[in-house]
């Protein structure tokens, strides 16, 4: 006799996946609002790729879009302090960058 092992709903799956996506999108858009200069060109058009992007249930992908939340988490914090962190804040759009490429290698 064998056991059975109950795993989650492809739709259970893919609403999380939305909710992950959702929020990501919400942080980035207070990041494009604290953001200035050429800064805020490119926490943009980081906002704009996370916001069209889709659910998925592949893993390593929602994997990726928690790593971009903790990133664009991070992003809020440090543009939240002011000046002096403007070069850590680029750091984190440059790593925010890898994340998002890493994520949609996964689903294309």
């Amino acid at each position: 006799m064998g056991f059975c092992f109950s795993s989650p709903k492809k739709k259970d799956v893919l609403a999380d996946s939305n909710q992950i996506l959702a929020d990501n999108a919400r942080v980035l858009s207070v990041c494009v609002e604290l953001a200035e200069g050429e800064l805020r060109k490119n926490v943009e058009r980081l906002y704009d790729a996370v916001k069209y992007m889709t659910p998925t249930t592949i893993a390593g992908a929602i994997q990726a879009d928690k790593k971009i939340g903790a990133l664009a988490g991070d992003l809020k914090i440090v543009l939240s302090k002011g000046e002096r962190t403007l070069v850590k804040a680029a750091d984190i759009v440059g790593d925010l960058d890898t994340a998002i490429v890493e994520r949609n290698s996964y689903t294309k």
